[in-house]
């Protein structure tokens, strides 16, 4: 049987920052899933560096619907740490090293809840997926949507993606959009008067940028308060290159991170920005990782997870998730082991009474969704 917190200290040994190639953890999953029976396709992939990263898809049974527990693999950087973050540690009833709760603790009581499940006798089958690069942009989700055989062989409609909620309900979280937006000048000694400042294209981008952040944290029709803080996130970040008091700036620099909501027109917005781009001559890109979800407070799949965890609400949070990707096919539950205020920190932990709380919570699920 498998020791789930065993494992979780296996997967926590693999470095598998974003930046890193997944493969090692990948292969190792990849033996797991093996072991407990599933049907396993692997989907290959070069991320924008060259560097190979593998999503694993296994399934158990037949037929459509079912059910889908979602995981990712890879792990933000490790900078702070005094302890090494790849060694786990138990102290106190908590679990240390980088992952242990977002989310490779996780992955090991999806494991181990599908353990006690034997694919010939489900009667609709039972999805695993573990995905790369969910903490940059979710591309890993994206390879499995677009490319999966196995993940869209049938018409699978509910999953369970296993982020730290403490096993709350979670039916909604925002999008994600990154907006980078370069000028271009020439550089010259600024005496000379022979430079093109690329700050000054900026700055009246600078100024329509503020005042949709402006518009967007103040004027409440673009308000929706079943989330907390109820307004779209609109993040600014500029940047010269930090040159010279005496040089005229070559280029210019400015970012913007955009957490879009349910129901928000982000197209409206996005056209303005690049219309303001345009204005300023500005050479614009915009890359989105995903659309918000949300899932009914009447879904089967909500209503299931509160029974199955014994409580009256689902929530809405402001981060995201590879919902971002696949809340474009399945109605989605955001339920897993650990405490998001964990999630990226210095000296990451999970709580060891998390594990059985999670297992018996997915078994139910799985149960429900799948026998």
């Amino acid at each position: 049987m498998i020791d789930p917190i065993a494992l979780t200290k296996d997967l926590i040994r693999f470095n598998s920052i974003s930046t890193n190639s997944n493969v090692p953890i990948s292969n190792h999953l990849h033996d797991q899933l093996d072991r407990l029976g599933f049907m396993i396709e692997r989907v290959h992939y070069q991320d924008e560096t060259g560097i190979e990263k593998v999503s694993l898809v296994g399934r158990k049974g037949q037929g459509d619907g079912g059910l889908a527990l979602l995981g990712h693999s890879d792990t933000v950087p490790v900078d702070g740490w005094e302890e090494d973050p790849f060694e786990a540690v138990i102290r106190d009833d908590k679990l240390y090293g980088r992952g242990s709760c977002d989310m490779k603790g996780s992955l090991t009581c999806m494991l181990a809840a599908a353990e006690s499940f034997n694919g010939t006798g489900l009667k609709s089958p039972l999805y695993i997926v573990f995905t790369a690069d969910e903490e940059i942009g979710c591309q890993g989700a994206k390879e499995i949507l677009d490319r999966s055989e196995l993940f869209n062989e049938f018409d699978l409609k509910y999953g369970i993606i296993g982020e730290p909620t403490m096993m709350q309900v979670v039916r909604a979280h925002k999008g994600a959009v990154a907006i980078r937006a370069k000028a271009h000048g020439q550089a010259a000694h600024s005496s000379t008067g022979r430079g093109i400042n690329a700050n000054l294209k900026m700055i009246p981008f600078l100024a329509e940028m503020k005042a949709i952040y402006e518009e967007l944290t103040t004027d409440t029709q673009y308000f929706n308060d079943e989330f907390d803080p109820p307004f779209s996130d609109w993040n600014i970040g500029i940047n010269d290159g930090g040159i010279a008091l005496n040089m005229t700036a070559p280029q210019s620099l400015c970012t913007v991170y955009y957490r879009p909501m349910p129901g928000q027109d982000q197209q409206a917005l996005l056209r303005r920005v690049q219309q303001t781009a345009d204005r300023c001559d500005i050479e614009l890109t915009i890359n989105k990782s995903g659309d918000p979800f949300i899932t009914s407070l009447d879904s089967e799949i909500i209503q299931t997870a509160m029974a199955a965890t014994g409580t009256r609400e689902a929530y809405t949070v402001p981060y995201g998730t590879d919902g971002l990707v696949f809340g474009e096919k399945l109605d989605l539950v955001v339920m897993g082991p650990g405490d998001i205020k964990q999630a990226h920190t210095v000296d990451e932990w999970m709580s060891l009474d998390q594990f059985d709380r999670a297992i018996d919570v997915y078994k139910e699920m799985i149960h429900r969704f799948c026998n």
